[in-house]
C-alpha cells in the first residue's frame, strides 16, 4: 500500500523481527484519538501495525479539544495505553458567522491541549504523540456548507496548528505534521488528490497516505520511545 507514494512511505521493515508476537497482550497498545479524519484512516493504521501493536480508538468522533478533554478517561486513561496519537483542531476552528467567534477560542484551545497532555502523562505511562489538523480547501468547504451557521477556513487551521506545534514543542511532544503531508505531497501528487469535494475529508488515496504516515510515525517515534521507557 505504501508503494504508490515512493520510498518516503516504504513498509516498516524493522518491527517485524523485533515486535512480532502471537499474543496481543504482549504487544504495545496504541490509542488513536481524533475526529472523522482519524476515524477514516484508523483501519489502515491497524492494518499496517497488525501483529506489531494493538491499535484501538473510540468509535465516536472526537470533535473539538474540549470534547476530547471531557472524554479523556473513557477514550484514553482507562485503556492504559503505551502510545497515544491524538489530534483535535478542525472542530475547534469552526467560526460562527453571526458572531465571528470560534467554537473553541485560541486561548482555550491552548489550555485544553496542555491539560490533555498533562493528564495523559500523569495518569498513564504512555508516550504522547500529536498530529496537526489536515488542510481545508476553502471554496469547496464553503460550497458544501451553504446555509450553515459556521465556516471552516484554511487560515484558521494554520493558526491553530501553529498554536499546537508551539505547545507541543514546549511540552516535548513529538508532532506528526499531517497538514504538511496533505498540503505539500510528493510528486506527482497534488493536495487535490487527497481531499474530497466537501473540502475537508480525505479521499481513499488520502486515507491511505495519512494512515501509512501515522503507522510509520507511531513506529518510529512511539514504539521506540515506549520500549525505552518500559524495557
Amino acid at each position: 500500500m505504501f508503494g504508490r507514494f515512493g520510498s518516503a512511505l516504504c513498509l516498516i521493515p524493522l518491527i517485524a523481527s523485533t515486535l512480532l508476537a502471537d499474543d496481543p497482550a504482549s504487544l504495545p497498545k496504541v490509542v488513536l484519538v481524533g475526529d472523522s479524519i482519524r476515524l477514516s484512516y484508523a483501519p489502515i493504521v491497524a492494518e499496517q501495525l497488525a501483529g506489531k501493536a494493538v491499535v484501538i480508538g473510540s468509535k465516536a468522533n472526537g470533535g473539538d479539544s474540549s470534547n476530547v478533554l471531557k472524554h479523556l478517561d473513557e477514550w484514553v486513561i482507562r485503556e492504559k495505553p503505551d502510545i497515544v496519537h491524538f489530534n483535535c483542531g478542525i472542530h475547534d476552528t469552526k467560526r460562527f458567522t453571526a458572531t465571528g467567534k470560534f467554537q473553541i477560542s485560541p486561548e482555550q484551545y491552548e489550555a485544553n491541549l496542555r491539560e490533555i497532555v498533562k493528564r495523559i502523562r500523569n495518569q498513564t505511562d504512555a508516550v504522547v504523540l500529536f498530529a496537526t489538523s489536515t488542510p481545508i480547501v476553502d471554496h469547496l468547504a464553503a460550497a458544501a456548507r451553504q446555509g450553515r451557521d459556521y465556516e471552516l477556513l484554511e487560515a484558521s487551521i494554520r493558526q491553530y496548528n501553529t498554536i499546537a506545534v508551539r505547545v507541543m514543542k514546549e511540552l516535548s511532544v513529538e508532532v506528526n505534521d499531517l497538514h504538511a503531508v496533505i498540503a505539500t505531497p510528493a510528486a506527482p501528487h497534488t493536495s487535490g488528490d487527497f481531499i474530497v469535494l466537501d473540502g475537508v475529508h480525505l479521499t481513499e488515496l488520502g486515507k491511505e497516505l495519512v494512515g501509512a504516515t501515522v503507522a510509520r510515525f507511531v513506529h518510529d517515534r512511539g514504539m521506540a520511545s515506549s520500549s525505552a521507557k518500559n524495557p
